[in-house]
């Protein structure tokens, strides 16, 4: 129930203490500069409306430093076509309603035809259209000044920033996963298939193939840890496949070569029974336990 519950509100996982520290102050180095370029350029009321779009992409960006929606490309195209939408739309219609929606519906298309979606974009078209006076008399240096010149402050600080940290690389295609002692079968998923799958979902995702096959990577080695920890090893025991027919088997430990990885823990063995009865082969231990559904129990 109450997983049903943490999936339906898709409430976050948690992250370490360090990580939550860094991205504090990250977005306190990053807004400071920001506020204060703005500013200086078009004075506080300009700073109170495009403000709140970089905060959101504060968020983004050293929050979440490795999202697809917080790369250099999506922060800087998402940020500057909205910005020309937004002020299209100011200009050309005279209802603030009808502006601030055509503004921000349309900065969301352009962003996706530019594949340059950032969410906060859509604030920063809205902003062009209710920003006050201050904003409508820059008219498209609204897309210079303030827009390009803090996106540019977000992004260089975000490079410098967060590229101090080992576990934190910006752009996220600086970011090398550390491979893990995962089931031989995920290797033969390539990045290539990790791009086509999410090529053919139909949907956005905001993460990168290099994250998705880590993860897949991960979830694998934790199934198969989940496999051996339940599974009772004996030497000279009997185990069978349980399957049916021609294809049921039955093997007999003769030899183990121990290793703390599982992935090179070695099991020797004799089949006893079944398809190749006599013969005897060897398996890694996960393979041997993804094998084996019965510890066959001899007769009294």
């Amino acid at each position: 129930m109450f997983q049903s519950f943490v999936r339906f509100f898709g409430i976050q996982s948690g992250v370490v203490d360090s990580e939550k520290v860094v991205a504090t102050l990250g977005g306190v180095i990053a807004i400071f500069l920001c506020f204060y370029v703005t500013g200086y350029f078009t004075g506080a009321e300009g700073s109170m409306a495009i403000l709140p779009s970089m905060g959101a992409s504060t968020v983004l960006l050293f929050a979440v430093p490795h999202g697809q929606l917080s790369t250099p490309w999506a922060l800087m195209v998402g940020h500057l076509s909205s910005a020309i939408v937004g002020v299209a739309s100011a200009i050309l219609i005279d209802n603030i309603t009808i502006a601030a929606a055509v503004a921000v519906a349309s900065s969301i298309l352009v962003m996706h035809l530019t594949r340059s979606v950032h969410p906060p974009g859509g604030a920063t078209a809205l902003a062009a259209v209710i920003g006050g006076q201050a904003i409508h008399d820059l008219g498209y240096w609204y897309v210079i000044t303030p827009t390009l010149i803090n996106c540019t402050i977000l992004l260089l600080t975000a490079l410098l920033f967060n590229n101090f940290f080992h576990w934190r690389r910006y752009p996220q295609n600086l970011m090398r996963y550390q491979k893990v002692g995962y089931h031989p079968d995920t290797q033969r998923i390539k990045m290539r298939h990790i791009h086509d799958a999410i090529s053919q979902s139909e949907i956005v995702i905001d993460a990168s193939e290099e994250q998705i096959k880590h993860i897949v990577d991960l979830a694998d080695a934790i199934l198969h840890k989940e496999l051996i920890a339940g599974f009772e090893l004996e030497a000279g025991a009997f185990y069978t496949n349980g399957k049916p027919g021609r294809a049921w088997s039955v093997r007999q430990i003769i030899d183990q070569r121990e290793h703390e990885n599982p992935v090179y823990h070695l099991i020797v063995y004799r089949i006893v029974d079944g398809e190749k009865k006599g013969f005897s082969d060897s398996c890694t231990l996960q393979e041997f336990a993804e094998w084996a559904k019965e510890k066959m129990k001899p007769k009294a």
